[in-house]
């Protein structure tokens, strides 16, 4: 690609401390880093996978100087096209993952590219949570969550990032770094930024002399609210330092970056116990909501009925769903409680205050984690359904809103009736009930000038109804990004909007910090640079490019992940439908690697799908329409164990090697031969498992068949480990401890999954493979009477997909562990 001159000044200059491979300035790569979860679309000129804050700094100092805008991105989940340019994109997520728990678990270092759920796993030991709680917890990082003060279903505005941000560590515009921890580190940023300090201090000053707009703040931040900047911090605080922490939270990377946050962690509530009450109708569910407002009750979700029409037949949800009358809705609530007498307290009181309302069906609670993660799996499956039902070419659209809790029944009806206005027959309305926050779902054409005109003026009337009709919040938690920010004004007033003017010119007085995100003149940005979405395969039509399928993939980071992959085959099908079929080869032949030969097509992909898209599916029917039977693969799953054998006198060799003449002599001569080689490739296993029955009598032994993989049987210990450290003896180790009758299947060196088959395309070769495996472990497992333990998840996997109706029991490690070792072990 050839860079306009500023960019390749810039490249030039990052190249000296910046590693060559984390720059990606090919097409291929710049296209797949330019989408997000949003339905816009920019291509940013170059591509920068950041390691360290100064790394950050130097950069941030390099497009200062040639007055560059640079965006930040961690996961790329948020839905308002904020983590978007044309410009410098900045990925702050695979080398970001530091973490610290400070204080006992009272407080949390985290740095952007933590997972959320992820911050939570580090505090369970310790009986604590993060505050914000957003759905996409699972795939969206700190810094997101952060940046754009996303809250969720429990956190309401009492424990989002904003209320319960303790410390963080700042990158100004500049390439500056204020450490708010650190008291020399404060120092020194007064005395070199004494325009921003006293500069925020005096506008801090004045906003609390205009009671006006001091109480219009106070206001409109004691509903959720997220559309422009947390003014909120102006009012609540006069230290300017604390004033700028917080300014930071929701600023959507437009005021700096944020390099790491500490938490003042939560509770995390050792009883839970939750209801799906199901009433005639939403103002019937709506006045439940207003009685529960001072109850004990940690979320309450609403539901529509069209919502609860929309999940009705999916997997797992209960099956009186369908059953209910045509204006049924509902809402879902929890409860939580540190003993059992509490949350049975509890119980009591919510039943008898929402026993005042006649519901459809009676109102139960369930304390069992199976039977309410199944009311969860109902609202959480709302914003897929709608995607994934949507018509093929079409965007699914998220927003939020928030409305005063007194009218929320009469808000509901208004916003169902301007669906009606504008035909969005298949929009789903539900939300944080409890904060007046509704969300909605709806597909939009925007293929067409009179479709993309249709979703202006929805937009514009809803912006009329929430804020005109109802003084609410065009945005409660997803952040302003592009598509709100032509109407922050509007909900704001004139004084209050060019309070947020100044706050941008003291962070970012060159304008280079995400430009055109929260903060913008266009009046029609949120119609502008709208993501194409053209037919290209069954298999992957219904992708929303949410990006929650990455954080399960284990390819990501190293080449594209599933959602990637799925973007850069739509381009080629939208190249091929504009007759640019010369493009389209170009770049099929650029993603080779990146697509094909680095997808492990193991299908974990599909586990953390919203839409239960299994990419890998998608990869290996290409390499199968390109590969017919292959004679070689099928005489390899016929002689499976001299292969594996083959294998393992094959690492035996090169570990030999490697001793007698060094690594890296080995590694030149496997790159002459097109092979790669390095230290940290695993030995030869030595495959030495033994099947036991156990003697002692302090417990019943379980009889399990133990599975373990073709890649565990060939690879051993790394060098330098011990082969105790290997997943096989360790494995044994374990099922040992908990006197578990071990079993061996027959012939286990000559079994394998299949999956090192068919994600080459070599389904024949699979089909073999698969067929000995049944045998061998029906027969091992007394057809089905003994569980089967099988130590690779992705295999594991494929096993569930090809012996579905086998009557085999099979688990992975752990699904097995959590179902028959956690009592047997202390």
């Amino acid at each position: 690609m050839q860079l306009k001159p500023k960019y390749k000044t810039f490249y030039n200059r990052i190249k000296t401390f910046v590693d060559k491979e984390r720059i990606a300035i090919s097409e291929a790569e710049r296209l797949a880093f330019g989408t997000d979860a949003s339905f816009y679309r920019l291509i940013p000129q170059i591509v920068i996978k950041s390691k360290t804050v100064e790394e950050i700094s130097s950069l941030l100092k390099e497009a200062s100087k040639l007055e560059l805008s640079v965006t930040f991105r961690a996961a790329g989940t948020s839905l308002s096209g904020q983590a978007i340019t044309d410009s410098i994109l900045i990925v702050t997520s695979d080398h970001w993952k530091g973490h610290e728990v400070l204080d006992n678990g009272d407080k949390i270092k985290l740095e952007p590219g933590v997972i959320g759920s992820r911050a939570n796993l580090y505090l369970r030991p310790y009986g604590r949570k993060i505050g914000p709680d957003p759905a996409s917890i699972n795939a969206a990082m700190i810094g997101g969550i952060a940046a754009n003060n996303a809250s969720g279903m429990c956190c309401g505005t009492a424990q989002n990032s904003y209320k319960t941000v303790a410390d963080m560590r700042i990158v100004f515009y500049d390439g500056s770094v204020l450490d708010t921890s650190s008291i020399k580190s404060i120092d020194a940023f007064k005395l070199r930024h004494t325009d921003i300090y006293f500069a925020i201090k005096e506008l801090a000053l004045k906003t609390k002399e205009n009671k006006a707009l001091n109480d219009r703040i106070v206001g409109k931040f004691k509903m959720k609210n997220t559309t422009g900047y947390s003014l909120n911090a102006l009012t609540d605080f006069h230290d300017p330092i604390e004033i700028i922490k917080h300014l930071m939270i929701g600023s959507e990377g437009t005021l700096g970056m944020i390099a790491d946050i500490t938490y003042n962690t939560v509770i995390e509530h050792s009883h839970k116990a939750s209801s799906l009450m199901i009433f005639r109708n939403i103002e019937d569910a709506c006045k439940a909501v207003s009685l529960l407002e001072h109850a004990p009750v940690a979320a309450v979700e609403l539901m529509d009925s069209a919502s609860l029409r929309s999940v009705e037949n999916n997997e797992g949800v209960p099956k009186y769903l369908s059953s209910l009358s045509k204006n049924a809705s509902a809402i879902l609530v929890e409860t939580r409680a540190l003993t059992d007498d509490d949350i049975n307290k509890q119980i009591e009181e919510i039943k008898t205050i929402v026993n005042t309302i006649e519901t459809e069906l009676p109102v139960t609670f369930t304390e069992d984690v199976n039977e309410y993660s199944k009311f969860w799996k109902i609202r959480k499956g709302l914003f897929p359904s709608v995607g994934a039902m949507r018509k093929l070419g079409t965007t699914v659209i998220i927003e939020d809103v928030t409305f005063p809790v007194p009218r929320l029944a009469e808000a509901t009806l208004d916003l169902q009736d301007l669906f009606l206005k504008y035909e969005y027959h298949d929009a789903v309305i539900f939300g944080h009930a409890l904060e007046g926050n509704l969300h909605f779902v709806f597909s939009q054409d925007f293929s067409t000038e009179k479709a993309v005109l249709k979703y202006d003026r929805f937009m514009k009337g809803l912006a009329v109804l929430v804020v005109d009709k109802y003084d609410g919040a065009l945005k409660a938690e997803h952040g302003t990004g592009r598509n709100m920010a032509p109407f922050v004004e509007k909900e704001w007033g004139e004084q209050a909007f060019n309070l947020m003017i100044k706050i941008k010119n003291i962070f970012d007085p060159k304008n280079i910090l995400n430009p055109g995100v929260i903060l913008n003149t266009d009046k029609e940005v949120h119609i502008k640079n709208l993501k194409p979405l053209p037919k290209a395969d069954e298999i992957i039509d219904t992708c929303v490019e949410c990006g929650f399928c990455e954080s399960s993939c284990v390819s990501h980071g190293l080449t594209f992940s599933p959602r990637q992959r799925i973007v850069l085959h739509r381009e080629i099908a939208r190249l091929l439908e504009n007759g640019e079929e010369e493009q389209a080869e170009k770049l099929a032949k650029d993603i080779d690697y990146g697509f094909d030969q680095t997808c492990a097509t193991d299908g974990l992909c599909a586990l953390a799908c919203p839409v239960k898209i299994d990419t890998g599916s998608y990869v290996k029917k290409l390499r199968k329409a390109d590969k017919a039977k292959n004679k070689t693969a099928v005489f390899i799953a016929n002689n499976f164990g001299a292969a594996s054998s083959g294998a393992r006198l094959s690492l035996k060799a090169s570990h030999l090697t490697s001793k007698i003449i060094g690594n890296k002599s080995v590694n030149s001569l496997a790159n002459i031969v097109g092979q790669s080689w390095n230290k940290h490739i695993p030995k030869s296993a030595n495959n030495n498992l033994t099947g036991n029955i156990l003697t002692t009598t302090e417990i019943e032994p379980l009889h399990v068949v133990y599975f373990s993989t073709c890649i565990n049987r060939i690879m051993g210990a790394e060098s330098g480990q011990s082969e105790d450290e290997t997943v096989q003896n360790a494995t044994q180790r374990i099922l040992t401890k908990a006197n578990c009758t071990i079993i061996l299947p027959k012939s286990k060196e000559k079994l394998c999954c299949g999956m090192a088959f068919s994600s080459q395309g070599f389904q024949d070769a699979a089909d073999i493979s698969t067929q000995k495996l049944k045998e061998s472990l029906l027969e091992a497992s007394q057809n089905g009477k003994y569980p089967i333990l099988c130590d690779m998840s992705p295999c594991l996997y494929t096993m569930k997909e090809t012996l579905e109706n086998s009557g085999l029991k099979l688990y992975d490690i752990s699904e097995f562990t959590l179902k028959y070792l956690k009592d047997r072990l202390e």
